[in-house]
């Protein structure tokens, strides 16, 4: 059951924007200037590519041949997903974590994941979502869902992409727990991508209830760089990869799969400028940025791992 609304959404759907154009969308997602506390975007990607999470490597992606495939960089965490025409890109961009319903930042999937899973439901195929970072279709993997979100200002960013035709899934990731993604199509799905994206926009209005007038637009941004080292260091959580190393610029980094407050991680790599080390200081920073209050953290069971990478990217140096 869909709990009841607070406040409305204001929502579009859209054909023909690019992935460069959503990645850019995404990356500026907790900083341009919303017209409504909560902007539903809906996409049907007019090109193919591989979105990598707000704190992932291009490394990471393997030796599958996928980092020949063109590449973007999304606002939110968590793993990679292949997009494309038969892809449904969702934002929802959030003035705070409860724009909408009740919600303590840790459970921003949660909280705005039900009306996707009513829409796909509607669309043939039983859909559900157990706390991981996809959304289960049949039993299967059938789309990638994650959030970016700022402990400062308390704004917040809840984004999926749902395979329709184009299949989200390009490697065997931690995270799907051995499940075989598929496409709602493979499933017995009847709707191609721009169907799905009305049942969408349909489903979130009927949760939240539908405000008119435009979405925000996003600001000119430009592609970041893609070609930092793999990481010095790495460990596998719940949801995948977590690793730190040097940038390319020769910064200390932390990142991953995981998904986590952006100024909350920025605020443990500022520490970690400072120089290194031993594993006690370490385990109080990383304690007194991703453990503090109003932090989000998802797909790590425990801190002591970031604590632990960081030790080993340190003895490695």
């Amino acid at each position: 059951m869909i709990a009841r609304s607070m406040a409305s959404i204001r929502a579009q759907v859209r054909e023909g924007l690019s992935t460069l154009e959503l990645a850019a969308r995404s990356r500026t997602a907790l900083d341009r200037p919303l017209l409504h506390p909560a902007e539903l975007l809906v996409a049907v990607p007019s090109d193919e590519a591989l979105a990598l999470g707000a704190f992932q490597r291009a490394c990471e992606v393997g030796d599958g041949g996928e980092t020949e495939r063109a590449l973007v960089r999304r606002g939110s965490g968590g793993g990679e997903a292949r997009v494309g025409s038969g892809s449904l890109w969702l934002q929802l961009a959030l003035a705070e974590s409860s724009a909408l319903v009740a919600c303590p930042p840790e459970r921003l999937l949660n909280r705005h994941v039900r009306p996707l899973l009513r829409a796909i439901t509607r669309a043939g195929v039983l859909a559900h979502y157990f706390e991981r970072d996809w959304v289960s279709g049949a039993k299967r993997p059938v789309a990638a869902i994650a959030f970016a979100h700022d402990a400062t200002s308390g704004r917040a960013f809840v984004e999926a992409i749902v395979a329709v035709t184009t299949p989200f899934a390009v490697r065997t990731r931690a995270s799907t727990m051995g499940k075989e993604p598929a496409t709602l199509a493979e499933l017995g799905a009847k709707v191609d991508a721009r169907a799905l994206a009305s049942l969408v926009l349909a489903s979130y209005e009927e949760a939240y209830g539908a405000a008119e007038g435009e979405i925000s637009s996003a600001p000119a941004a430009d592609e970041p760089a893609l070609d930092d080292p793999p990481w010095a260091a790495t460990a596998t959580e719940a949801i995948g990869l977590v690793g730190a190393g040097r940038d390319r610029a020769g910064r200390l980094r932390v990142g991953g799969e995981l998904m986590v407050s952006r100024d909350a991680l920025a605020d443990l790599e500022a520490a970690l400028a400072s120089g290194p080390a031993d594993a006690a200081a370490l385990g109080e920073l990383v304690d007194a940025t991703l453990g503090a209050p109003g932090v989000a953290l998802f797909g790590v069971r425990s801190l002591r791992s970031l604590r632990d990478v960081l030790a080993r990217c340190q003895d490695e140096a």
